[in-house]
């Protein structure tokens, strides 16, 4: 990345934070991420955050003073107020952003589709509307610089109305492209096509297991949030049955709600799938939080009902680490075959899946076919002496079977 920003980190230490030193570990590597090098993280233990200055005044003073060189950013660990933003600027002389602002920079980086560029751009100017009133040096020191990338440099401090008729014309189009996806997953239920998701904590390997799964080619980083658009492939498993697979944008801790909201276009990607694949890091230090960060957000988009199956990634790097929250886990890495990582899928679905037994008379023939990209199919066997094929297998309820074999000018079908 071209910039080469340096910056600190400052926090506060609230009895309710779960894990604080995790929160800043992931606050550096988004800033890291965004184009910021932290020289330093200063976290200060209080009941509640200062409603003026988010941390004490002389806290920040100290700060102030243990810096002799030039800081170009100072980062904030949780969303702040107009009030506080200009305090804390005054004191450290340099631009303040939080850290909303910097997951959101690092997605307007990643957008890639017009649908993911307009939700960057809808969730950067409403974060930004209610803190326009005297941001000061906040959004006119560097112009454009990380916080407000997205909108580019129009003067945002002075330019209200110009905001809310932009975000009207956003949600207007976004209104659009939700319709038509909308009209997207219609077509798919009337098509009984099944969908799977791989859902995770961000940089959990999603992407990597996806161009496995999918034999795809997309973008594979050692970065949180490499891929932001959601992605999907047809996806075909041993025994021939045919799905999509759609990989989506990885989730984080403290996901900020402007964000939840602007994106939950993309996030129902997910939500209306049939079967979730909840990717988890195995290598992961703090591998607990990030399966609970996912878990929360997955009830707060009504998701706890689709079926889950846990695929533990990265064991190649670490085998040891043992968290069992469900019962349909496997463990996987990048260098495990296609088709048993398919595998895995194909055998928890039979789980969910009803069975059933269906017999073909000889001029049916061709139906097998059809059973064999839309159901599982377990076993067949000819019947030397009736001349019908016996199917045994696996279905996704809502009468697939039957509306595959179950025409009028198939008398003999039979159903189990």
């Amino acid at each position: 990345m071209a910039e080469n920003f340096k910056g600190i980190i400052i926090a506060v230490n609230t009895f309710d934070v779960k894990d604080i030193d995790s929160e800043i570990e992931e606050l550096k590597s988004l800033a890291v991420t965004s184009g910021i090098e932290i020289i330093g993280s200063h976290i200060q233990n209080r009941n509640s955050m200062d409603p003026k200055s988010y941390v004490g005044m002389g806290f920040l003073e100290s700060v102030a003073e243990s810096y002799d060189e030039e800081i170009d950013y100072c980062i904030i660990n949780n969303e702040i107020t107009a009030s506080q933003n200009r305090k804390i600027e005054l004191v450290l002389d340099t631009k303040v952003i939080d850290r909303t602002q910097v997951i959101l920079d690092i997605f307007s980086l990643r957008a890639q589709s017009r649908a993911g560029q307009l939700q960057v751009e809808l969730a950067q100017l409403e974060y930004l509307v209610p803190r326009l009133k005297g941001q000061g040096i906040n959004l006119s020191r560097l112009g454009a610089g990380i916080g407000t990338r997205g909108p580019g440099e129009t003067k945002l401090e002075t330019d209200r109305r110009h905001i809310n008729t932009r975000i009207k014309e956003i949600k207007n189009q976004l209104k659009t492209i939700i319709n038509h996806r909308e009209r997207y997953r219609e077509q798919r239920r009337k098509n009984q096509v099944v969908k799977v998701s791989l859902i995770g904590y961000t940089n959990a390997g999603k992407s990597t297991l996806f161009n496995v799964m999918a034999e795809s080619d997309t973008l594979e980083q050692d970065k949180l949030f490499a891929t932001l658009d959601p992605k999907t492939r047809k996806l075909e498993l041993p025994s021939g049955f045919n799905c999509v697979l759609t990989d989506t944008v990885g989730f984080i801790q403290n996901l900020p709600t402007t964000l939840v909201e602007s994106f939950k276009s993309t996030l129902e990607e997910a939500s209306d799938s049939d079967f979730i694949i909840h990717v988890i890091d195995n290598d992961a230090d703090n591998i607990t939080a990030h399966y609970d960060t996912v878990k929360s957000l997955m009830e707060a988009l009504d998701m706890t009902d689709i079926p889950q199956v846990i695929f533990f990634n990265k064991t190649d790097l670490n085998d040891d680490l043992n968290l069992v929250p469900s019962e349909h886990s496997v463990y996987v890495s990048k260098h495990t075959p296609q088709e048993e990582m398919n595998g895995h899928l194909e055998d928890f679905m039979k789980k969910e899946f009803e069975d059933y037994k269906v017999e073909l008379p000889a001029e049916s023939m061709h139906l097998y076919y059809s059973l064999k990209s839309a159901t599982i199919i377990e076993n067949s066997e000819m019947d030397e002496q009736t001349g019908t094929l016996k199917v045994e297998g696996y279905s996704p309820e809502g009468g697939w079977i039957e509306r595959i074999v179950g025409s009028d000018d198939i008398s003999s079908t039979k159903y189990d």
